[in-house]
């Protein structure tokens, strides 16, 4: 039996054992000996630390939190424990108690600059953006000669959408210390979102000199040149990255929507599980089962949890009926907008939504994580269609809707996603994948066609501008969520659509839809067909150049003016 140290001596020794069995992969030492030093010094912070970390790496959230929380009991005013207790809460999903602590380390009101930024670095994860903006700027204040205080404050205005604030921080890190890496690749990432690529890479290219050795400014230098498809040359600056840290979250996330796009899908899968970890994306749910991998499970209960966008949601839910076929008893916990429509899949037993309680499982997946489990690939995809089906008291009454509107084929529009103002990045995205009602009007002159809006959100008031041009019927008020759009869509002849959920509904109840796409495409809908293997009743038109609405919209309607309904 060893006996807790009892001199400093014996501490010093005893923290050295412990750190070097760390160090060497051996954690049951390591704990044994954090352990015997906190039973003696219990607020003891560089072995809270520690054994913290151990327990984390573990998946022992619950026995770390404790952890902090008997540091804090001997020394409540300790910044360093508030901060890593919120961010123990943080990766445990508990946000709100998270906030608390964070909040309870700035009334301590720290003298010092990294103190602040660990506090910001927080306050982003849960997305409290303008407490983690006060917390940099405190930085800044503590130590203004401190280039990480301007790069770290660089990032979080370039999620932001500051992209001028961000390049002017990450420049003064530039004069402040010409060789440190992140101060060239914060303001690459900064001149990148302002949309001047070639300076952007050439910011790259300086992390590239300056740390050569580092992957991130390989990493960085291939998303400019996925931002201009050259795909194959992302491919191999990512592999770049990769020989230098094989396990770089944001290189194997991003050669993954490369192999996407690609068509490589097998290959994809396995680097696209590093898309929570390479992201901003908060507070997420985390269960406690394990993750499903495509073991057997007939007999066994799993929980299937929804993740990124609507269109994902709608796209990969097709694959609970896959899991119901193997035997499966089938929970699925969605966003509450799909909630009516998926009440209507017979292969799901129990449906949530983000707002309430999950039923016990053996096994949860996330929804982009199922085409992993099951090695899909191009040859494979589970592609039968319909897999959705408006519940039957809505499709009679837009049956009933619709019945006084005038004869001729009835083609439903979508013209603009929808607005994520508070993800930047999403909304440069928004901006390339969305268009004005107007730029549609070659359309109005075919005809012996009905339009229909199917536009939610700030652009349906469009419509009413152009009715003297072009006279939409505009039913966006009746839309309260996915099983009444997919009820109205049921009764359509043609659905046209940007790339927005409504393009997946479309798909996913089998109707003919007709994708507006833009020349910079999202993996799903791959590189050089007009079809998708993902919805057979799905067609294409891309922009042939960037930005280039003009010459799609010629060419759909163009196709539109020949087109006939299916009898």
């Amino acid at each position: 039996m060893t006996l807790p140290p009892r001199t400093p001596e014996a501490l010093s020794a005893c923290f050295a054992k412990a750190v070097q069995a760390q160090q060497q992969g051996d954690r049951a030492t390591a704990e044994t000996h954090y352990r015997l030093i906190l039973d003696v010094v219990p607020q003891h912070l560089d072995t809270a630390h520690n054994l913290a970390i151990l327990l984390g790496d573990q998946q022992r959230h619950g026995e770390a939190l404790a952890l902090w929380q008997g540091v804090l009991a001997a020394a409540p005013d300790s910044t360093d424990a508030r901060i890593e207790a919120a961010l123990t809460r943080i990766r445990m999903g508990d946000a709100a108690s998270a906030k608390a602590d964070l909040l309870l380390a700035v009334a301590l009101q720290p003298t010092d600059d990294d103190t602040w930024r660990r506090i910001a670095s927080g306050f982003v994860l849960l997305r409290e953006f303008p407490d983690a903006v006060d917390a940099y700027t405190a930085a800044l204040g503590c130590n203004p000669q401190e280039p990480r205080n301007y790069t770290a404050f660089a990032s979080l205005c370039s999620h932001l959408g500051e992209y001028a604030v961000a390049r002017e921080l990450a420049e003064t890190a530039t004069r402040l210390a010409p060789d440190l890496l992140w101060a060239w690749v914060e303001l690459g990432n900064a001149q990148m979102k302002e949309g001047t690529p070639e300076a952007a890479a050439a910011s790259f290219r300086e992390a590239i000199r300056v740390a050569p050795r580092e992957a991130v400014g390989y990493c960085n230098l291939a998303i400019t040149q996925m931002e201009s498809m050259a795909l194959e040359a992302a491919k191999a600056t990512l592999d770049q990255a990769l020989a230098l840290d094989p396990e770089h979250p944001l290189a194997r996330w991003n050669r993954a929507l490369v192999q996407l796009t690609l068509g490589q899908l097998r290959e994809a899968w396995p680097d696209y599980e590093y898309r929570r970890q390479a992201n901003i994306q908060g507070v997420i749910y985390r269960p406690t089962t394990p993750q499903w991998r495509g073991e057997p499970i007939a007999g066994q209960r799993i929980l299937l949890l929804s993740e990124q966008g609507l269109g994902d949601s709608l796209q990969f839910i097709r694959y609970a009926r896959l899991l119901k076929a193997r035997g499966a008893w089938v929970a699925v916990r969605i966003q509450a907008p799909l909630k009516p429509l998926f009440k209507e899949l017979p292969e799901i037993d129990a449906l949530v939504d983000e707002s309430e309680p999950v039923p016990e499982t053996d096994w949860h997946c996330h929804l982009l994580s199922l085409p992993l489990a099951f090695n899909t690939g191009l040859d494979d995809l589970p592609a039968q269609t319909p897999y959705l089906h408006a519940p039957a008291a809505a499709r009679q009454r837009w049956q009933a809707l619709l019945a006084g509107l005038p004869g001729g084929p009835r083609i439903g529009l979508v013209w603009a996603g929808g607005k994520r103002r508070h993800m930047a990045d999403a909304v440069l995205l928004d901006a390339r994948r969305s268009l004005e009602l107007r730029q549609l009007l070659p359309l109005a002159a075919i005809p012996g066609l009905t339009f229909i809006s199917l536009q939610k959100d700030e652009a349906a008031a469009q419509v009413a501008p152009l009715a003297a041009q072009w006279p939409i019927h505009d039913f966006s008020r009746e839309l309260k969520d996915f099983a009444e759009t997919a009820a109205l869509v049921e009764q359509l002849d043609l659905v046209i659509s940007v790339d927005t959920a409504v393009a997946h509904l479309a798909g996913a109840l089998g109707k003919p839809v007709w994708l507006l796409n833009r020349w910079d495409t999202d993996w799903r809908w791959l590189l050089g067909r007009d079809d998708s293997p993902w919805y057979p009743s799905l067609r294409q038109f891309r922009q042939p150049a960037p930005g280039d609405w003009e010459g799609a919209i010629a060419a759909l309607t163009a196709a539109l003016a020949q087109w006939k309904p299916a009898p």
